[in-house]
């Protein structure tokens, strides 16, 4: 090849590594509500189930827990167990509201009086990213939820959602619209 074959390729390629640029976003991450779906049976009867989805971006990309991942600040009984903090809200006159989420109580013995447990959305996430090398990174998360409260069948609902980073960094918080647990009879 001559000279002026390996100029005019030596030029195309920089010209199209210089217009690559770099995505950069804060470290702390940042989530944005993108839908709920409900989930139906095969026979179209309503599973109780629904999926949420939103996007993230992440500065350095160290969003997610290995199943390693128990010792504090991680550990089973730490404030940050969980990567994804779901609160849930139930309509009361017209405002969303938190409210402590009730099961019935499986009782273990004739001593054991509780009628209730309280249920948690909360959840651990596996790490979007195997390296430890710090990059930034975007993406969609889908979660399915639990919608159907058996002690109150026909609410309508919002879920208030966040995530934290191995860094302990909070995302912002959104929120799900209004979601029926009986979507049968809106």
């Amino acid at each position: 090849m001559n000279k002026q074959v390996w100029i005019a390729i030596g030029l195309m390629v920089l010209i199209v590594t210089a217009c690559q640029k770099t995505v950069e976003y804060p470290i702390e991450p940042k989530i944005t509500y993108e839908s709920f779906t409900y989930l139906f049976n095969a026979d179209s009867t309503f599973s109780g189930q629904g999926i949420l989805s939103f996007s993230y971006t992440d500065g350095d990309g160290d969003l997610g827990l290995d199943d390693s991942d128990t010792i504090a600040p991680f550990g089973l009984n730490d404030a940050h167990y969980y990567n994804m903090i779901i609160d849930y809200m139930k309509s009361v006159n017209g405002e969303f509201v938190k409210v402590p989420l009730l099961s019935p109580h499986v009782a273990i013995d004739s001593a054991d009086t509780q009628l209730y447990d309280t249920v948690s959305f909360n959840a651990r996430f596996h790490r979007l990213r195997d390296s430890e090398e710090p990059k930034a990174i975007s993406g969609t998360m889908e979660y399915t939820l639990t919608v159907q409260n058996p002690l109150s069948p026909n609410d309508t609902i919002k879920f208030e959602i966040h995530i934290l980073d191995r860094a302990l960094h909070e995302s912002n918080v959104i929120q799900t619209e209004p979601i029926y647990t009986n979507p049968t009879i809106q």
